[in-house]
């Protein structure tokens, strides 16, 4: 398997051995970034959501989760990982900030971002959905060498895998948009986490058995594919 399918399999928590792609608590661990990678996602939010709830400043609440994830993103730096993943991140909490803190601003508006990854997801998952050739296909494809599955009797339940996807960036939004133009700052904060790395661990290893159950169903291979000689 080259570094780029490991990394595919990575991200989707994901392991390979000697019988396959497996799930498992590490994998899965792993595939929603890790113990830094959780603690990168959850502390922001809930020190801001704190700090918020104390002082009702903005300028605090914001300028301490921005300094959380700043010193994640050093973290990784010294760790040595992903360089694009860290200038990413400092761009993402920059925006953030400024959205937070400009003039008219307020603290909710520190979560917009977070809207437009979601709405942005949604949609590509979506589309894929219209134009006939669900994400969830590939990834079947990628995993389970399932050829032809476009016009096959899998290919309306790897619709649906693809619309729980859909759902999953949409329930974000439906939750969390309320809550944001209602300015209701420590509960968008509070569903930021717990909508977070739990809810999308939960999707991954749904998404793994709604898969695997798919590709064993239709003959898929169920084994990594050996490398040509």
């Amino acid at each position: 398997m080259s570094n780029r399918d490991k990394e595919i399999a990575s991200r989707l928590g994901l392991s390979e051995s000697d019988s396959g792609y497996q799930l498992s608590g590490k994998s899965l661990l792993q595939g929603i970034g890790g113990p830094l990678g959780i603690a990168e996602a959850v502390l922001p939010a809930t020190l801001f959501s704190i700090i918020y709830a104390i002082t009702q400043q903005a300028t605090y609440a914001v300028g301490a989760a921005a300094a959380t994830s700043l010193i994640f993103i050093l973290l990784r730096l010294i760790r040595k990982q992903s360089l694009q993943q860290a200038v990413i991140g400092a761009l993402a909490i920059a925006f953030a900030a400024f959205l937070a803190l400009r003039d008219g601003g307020q603290a909710a508006d520190y979560f917009v971002p977070g809207f437009i990854t979601n709405a942005a997801y949604g949609s590509a998952f979506l589309l894929s959905v219209l134009i006939g050739r669900p994400l969830m296909g590939y990834v079947a494809q990628f995993l389970f060498g399932l050829q032809g599955w476009r016009k096959g009797p899998q290919y309306p339940r790897l619709r649906l895998v693809t619309i729980i996807w859909v759902l999953f960036f949409a329930a974000r939004l439906a939750v969390q948009l309320p809550l944001y133009f209602a300015n209701q700052v420590e509960l968008l904060a509070a569903s930021r986490v717990v909508m977070g790395a739990p809810a999308y661990a939960g999707l991954l290893a749904l998404t793994w058995l709604l898969l695997k159950k798919i590709a064993s169903d239709q003959g898929g291979r169920l084994e990594p594919e050996k490398p040509k000689e």
